[in-house]
């Protein structure tokens, strides 16, 4: 088996195959703890697949093995998509709701100034 032969084209379009039908199955009642699991096995069909369809040539043994990188591949870009997009939006959460919080308490305490600064001139 040679590295070599491997197309980056083939082995984009099998990871982000892989990674479309590893979310569809996603939304089913599976425990997402199989889920690196399906990928894997879903990456091998695809990958044999693809090899057999599409380029109608058949190395079982490098078809096997870019479909186990394919999957772990769509496993990491699911984690990598999920955890930074949550990241992104928890962080803009919390700095939108810090920022309320300080606008809130310099308003308040403005406003208590100005009451006693009142106060004092009458």
């Amino acid at each position: 088996m040679s590295l070599s032969n491997v197309d980056v084209t083939a082995a984009i379009i099998i990871i982000t195959a892989t990674w479309f039908i590893v979310q569809s199955i996603k939304s089913t009642s599976l425990s997402n703890k199989l889920l690196p699991l399906v990928s894997i096995v879903v990456g091998v069909i695809v990958s044999i697949a693809y090899s057999y369809f599409i380029v109608k040539s058949s190395a079982l043994g490098q078809d096997i093995f870019l479909g186990i990188i394919s999957g772990f591949g769509a496993s990491g870009l699911d984690d990598t998509f999920s955890d930074s997009i949550s990241g992104i939006v928890n962080s803009v959460i919390s700095g939108f709701s810090s920022n309320v919080e300080n606008q809130a308490s310099t308003e308040t305490d403005s406003s208590d100034s100005v009451s006693s600064d009142t106060n004092t001139t009458k």
